[in-house]
């Protein structure tokens, strides 16, 4: 599902879709008219990178959620 550009994706976290092992970027400027959304990421080597992407090959990155314990208290 990709993401709309609208100022308030401004600051979310977001990747490219296509890409499997797509950094998480940062939404950094829209430009509503023609659907680009430029992002900012670090590289693994620790290197500022930034790139614009059409909004519609991009998606949030969903944050994941911590393992449940499968073990239930006694009953006592």
């Amino acid at each position: 599902m990709s993401v709309r550009a609208t100022e308030r994706l401004i600051g979310d976290v977001v990747i490219v879709t296509a890409l499997p092992k797509s950094p998480q970027m940062v939404a950094q400027s829209i430009d509503e008219k023609a659907k680009l959304v430029t992002t900012v990421w670090f590289s693994p080597k620790n290197e500022f990178q930034e790139g614009t992407f059409p909004a519609s090959a991009l998606d949030r990155a969903e944050a994941k959620k911590p393992p449940q314990s499968k073990k239930r208290p006694k009953k006592r």
